[in-house]
């Protein structure tokens, strides 16, 4: 499966970099007040259930690095797609943003609700992810937004056309000081199962690139 494929390569190189303490560290992290960078992005928030599986894995871990950077719970999401990838030049005028919410309010009540399931717990070079299994509507989803806005003379521009499902909750910013007690806690979680949920409405949001403090500016129900 695809989506295997993809995270089972992220694991890859993140257990590596922390084997051999190349993790690679948010710097952003470390000094808040010079991260400028904003984006518009269609979101989806997670259910009470999904945030306490993952607050628990979070409570495990930082008995072990600390120091690190842990999402807090309301922070938490899976992002859908970056419409406008995060930087410090974002600019969204109230004509475009009218426009983004229309378009985009009939795009997204083209498609059905969408079925998550959420199992395991993986290490990217700099951050840790949950991994997250989709319904095809998702793909239907992306497809339909990747085609409609571009032809509605509205930008789209995406990191990178992902395939993803993951919900990312912590980030490097210093060296592990406990690297092999590190790989130790996550490999008991490799198979961790966190829930399922569907959902029915998403958020399109305007927010940084850790998801604090988002401004909410639509939501967007799926077809009921």
């Amino acid at each position: 499966m695809e989506l295997d494929k993809l995270y089972n390569n992220i694991d890859q190189q993140g257990t590596s970099a922390i084997k051999n303490h190349q993790e690679q560290l948010d710097e952003y992290l470390l000094a808040p007040e010079t991260d400028f960078r904003r984006g518009l992005t269609i979101i989806n928030s997670l259910p009470a259930h999904i945030r306490r599986n993952i607050m628990f894995c979070i409570q495990k871990l930082a008995t072990v690095e600390p120091v690190q950077y842990f999402y807090p719970a309301n922070d938490l999401h899976i992002t859908v797609i970056d419409l406008i990838a995060a930087n410090s030049k974002f600019h969204l005028s109230v004509d475009d943003r009218e426009k983004y919410i229309e378009v985009l309010s009939k795009i997204v009540s083209q498609v059905n609700p969408i079925h998550w399931k959420l199992k395991g717990v993986i290490a990217s070079p700099g951050a840790l992810l949950v991994k997250g299994y989709y319904s095809h509507e998702l793909v239907d989803l992306r497809d339909l937004i990747r085609k409609e806005l571009p032809a509605n003379n509205l930008v789209l521009q995406e990191r990178y056309q992902t395939i993803s499902g993951h919900v990312t909750f912590a980030r490097f910013t210093k060296p592990l000081q406990g690297s092999r007690q590190f790989l130790d806690a996550l490999a008991k979680m490799k198979t961790m199962d966190l829930g399922e949920f569907t959902t029915n409405t998403l958020d399109l949001v305007v927010h940084d690139w850790y998801n604090r403090s988002p401004q909410l500016i639509s939501k967007l129900p799926l077809r009921y």
